[in-house]
């Protein structure tokens, strides 16, 4: 594995993450959503200064190779959401999403928040059960006319002895 270097988004940056979204999408959720399913989630890839503007305004992490970004996750700032979690299908399954998750988590808890939740997508809700994070129901999503579904989850991050103090 090449190596990954994590860091804040900045500006002019996302297109390119709109990119790993879109790839992620459609090549990495094959087997979990269907084509029609694929492309009301990701019709084109995310790009401009509206979404540029929109990333800027959460948390939001990089993982680069090099100069190409292998993933990305977003935090809603004082709220404990994570609203966006994509690795690049050249980097799944490598470790990338843990990195990333790992760090948002650390600053979440610098934020003061000690609770995280997030609408997980299929193979996310895998990904999340594996770092801990509770189950919730399944929630069913209209985009573009196509139904696609979810899952609520969250995670504690303090222990519960500490949030009982």
């Amino acid at each position: 594995m090449s190596e990954i270097t994590i860091r804040r988004f900045r500006a002019g940056e996302g297109d390119l993450l709109g990119q790993v979204l879109h790839r992620a999408v459609h090549e990495g959720t094959v087997g979990a959503y269907d084509e029609a399913q694929r492309v009301a989630w990701s019709p084109a890839p995310l790009r401009g200064p509206d979404w540029d503007a929109r990333l800027t305004r959460t948390v939001t992490l990089v993982a680069w190779a090099g100069r190409d970004p292998a993933g990305f996750m977003t935090l809603l700032p004082g709220t404990g959401y994570l609203d966006l979690a994509y690795v690049s299908p050249d980097w799944q399954g490598q470790g990338v999403a843990a990195m990333l998750c790992g760090l948002l988590e650390r600053c979440a808890l610098r934020q003061g928040l000690d609770r995280l939740s997030t609408d997980a997508s299929v193979l996310a809700r895998r990904f999340f059960l594996k770092q801990g994070w509770q189950d919730g129901p399944r929630q069913d999503v209209t985009r573009h006319g196509v139904t696609l579904h979810n899952y609520r989850m969250a995670k504690d991050l303090k222990p519960a002895l500490e949030r009982a103090a």
